[in-house]
């Protein structure tokens, strides 16, 4: 199991920040499914996320944006240290460090940037960096 590195963990930052919403889209499509990344950033429209997938889609308000960013970022470390599997297991699952709530339902009502970083944190911890 890779454990997430200082660099790693830049690298996925700067590839959350500036990779198309397009792209970003499609990776939370294809690693947890649609329904599951259209509840994350709080969509009732599962087919909405496919819409954003595609390149000429639409520009989802900056809310959406960030909540598909921050849990690129979430999903993205558990996926590369461990598998889709347990990225999803953790996104539902209850975490002391989020107050006992899953991290999917920090994220889909996330809008300030400290609730963003304690979902991070605790994504950080899972997969064993400390930083």
């Amino acid at each position: 199991m890779p454990v997430l590195t200082p660099p790693a963990a830049e690298q996925l930052d700067h590839d959350a920040a500036t990779l198309p919403i397009s792209e970003i889209a499609g990776y939370l499509q294809d690693a947890l499914g649609q329904r599951i990344a259209a509840h994350l950033v709080g969509s009732r429209d599962a087919k909405q996320i496919g819409r954003y997938r595609k390149a000429d889609g639409p520009t989802p308000n900056p809310t959406t944006d960030l909540r598909l960013r921050e849990g690129y970022k979430a999903v993205r470390m558990v996926v590369e240290s461990f598998d889709d599997k347990t990225a999803r297991a953790w996104l539902f699952g209850t975490n002391t460090r989020l107050d006992d709530e899953a991290p999917v339902d920090v994220l889909r009502r996330a809008t300030e940037p400290s609730q963003f970083a304690e979902v991070k944190a605790a994504a950080r911890q899972l997969v064993s960096f400390e930083g």
